[in-house]
């Protein structure tokens, strides 16, 4: 039922077919209830208009507000309208930190909305462990709805072994840069972390900012640290961290060196002046006008670029995080997770309506229309439609496949509250107001329970 939307390709929506994509998203999400499965649970077949008195509200909230997977997510509310003509869905966007402080405020004071975007880890875990979500486990069972999700990425959806929420998005973080600014340096992507430092000097002599930054969010800079901890000591080093186990945790010296190349970048002059304090939009422009050189972001980045400057994917290349001289990762580690997730509230008075919306949000065909508009999916989908994918898209599929493991964000994989020490520790050491040494400190004392 797919096949006639091939013609709905990222190029045309990136000249203005947004629209044609949602109409083409209606028919072939239709065929998820015409002809080989039954509809799911709660999804009708009749688009009889009801009164609006009768009608069951659903809310749903989520951080896509960028068009592409925006109109995406919207034409998926809007048809399961049409497929549940008793239901109405209350659509909500926030931008990324507004509505992580929205969600919290709102499950803390019982009115939290019925379907919402997660990323998983840390932040559902906690909410899990509160009775906050329902336990999806025994749902995804039903008519094979668990199969459809990559199991590296249903993994970000669990707690303690059981489901919570469902995948549409995977990303992975790639050094990002800018092609034919590097051919005219006679540029090569370094692979070690002493070549890179090398390449920033030469930018500099050039009068290029080498890295694209805007840290004022905190988590931006993070991506660095992350990065550089995995190198030096593996992901295992931080699993061993943060499930507190015997004579481990974040004192270990992988997450001291981290904290030293992240101050060799900043000696380096590797960022603009000021990126401290801006935000991660005034960086990506910056990237994507080629006043920086290099771009550490996950996937995401390829809707945006075809949001905002779409004659500059051409130049998007990509290329793994160097690897650190003497560590214990070489190269095979890649940072990601999950991007977008659904979870539904315990709180909802149509649990099964709910459920069946997130199904929908997960269905085969809305994970094939996911990489028409630049995204990796969560789902398992044809070739056919991943080879639809951007070429930049593609070229960090590439590396997420050839990757041996996933290193989680820390700030989505560790409780909110060690999470936030994280984001405020790595902020300092890319400020100077912090040693790798006491920033490794700080947060094996949050770790601990203390300050």
């Amino acid at each position: 039922m797919m096949r006639g939307m091939a013609g709905v390709t990222a190029m045309t929506i990136r000249a203005g077919g947004v629209a044609a994509l949602c109409a083409g998203m209606a028919m072939a999400l239709c065929a998820t209830g015409c002809g080989r499965k039954p509809p799911p649970s709660g999804a009708g077949t009749t688009t009889t208009t009801m009164p609006m008195a009768t009608r069951t509200t659903l809310t749903f909230w989520h951080i896509m507000n960028y068009e592409g997977p925006r109109e995406l997510l919207n034409g998926a509310a809007r048809h399961f309208e049409t497929l549940n003509p008793d239901v109405k869905v209350n659509v909500q966007t926030f931008e990324n930190d507004a509505y992580k402080t929205k969600l919290s405020v709102e499950m803390a004071g019982g009115a939290p909305p019925d379907v919402f975007f997660t990323w998983g880890g840390g932040g559902l875990t906690a909410l899990a462990e509160a009775g906050r979500v329902l336990d999806l486990t025994e749902s995804v069972k039903a008519e094979g709805w668990g199969e459809r999700f990559l199991p590296a990425a249903m993994e970000f959806c669990k707690a303690q072994g059981r489901v919570y929420a469902v995948p549409l998005d995977l990303s992975c973080v790639p050094v990002w840069y800018n092609g034919p600014l590097f051919e005219q340096m006679q540029a090569t992507p370094p692979k070690s972390f002493d070549e890179l430092l090398a390449l920033c000097g030469r930018f500099r002599e050039r009068g290029v900012t080498p890295f694209a930054l805007g840290n004022q969010a905190q988590w931006p800079g993070a991506l660095f640290y992350v990065y550089l901890a995995a190198r030096w000591g593996g992901p295992e080093t931080f699993y061993a961290a943060a499930a507190r186990r015997p004579g481990r945790g974040f004192q270990d010296a992988a997450f001291v060196r981290a904290g030293e190349g992240v101050r060799a970048l900043v000696e380096a002059r590797a960022f603009s002046t000021g990126f401290n304090g801006i935000d991660d939009a005034q960086a990506r422009t910056r990237f994507l006008l080629g006043e920086s050189a290099m771009y550490v972001m996950g996937t995401w980045l390829v809707a945006r670029a075809q949001q905002e400057k779409p004659d500059f994917l051409p130049k998007l290349k990509c290329f793994p995080f160097p690897t650190v001289a003497g560590g214990a990762d070489a190269g095979d580690t890649v940072v990601g997770g999950v991007n977008c997730a659904f979870a539904v509230s315990r709180a909802c008075k149509a649990p099964e309506k709910a459920i069946a919306l997130a199904r929908l949000l997960t269905s085969p065909e809305m994970g094939e229309m996911w990489c028409r508009i630049g995204r990796i999916p969560a789902l398992h989908v044809r070739e056919e439609a991943l080879a639809e994918l951007p070429e930049p898209t593609r070229a960090a599929l590439a590396l997420l496949r050839a990757a041996k493991r996933i290193q989680p964000y820390y700030d989505q994989y560790l409780p909110p509250r060690l999470a936030e020490e994280h984001k405020k520790t790595t902020q300092g050491l890319f400020a100077g107001t912090l040693k790798p040494a006491e920033a490794a400190e700080r947060m094996e004392r949050a770790a601990q329970g203390g300050r």
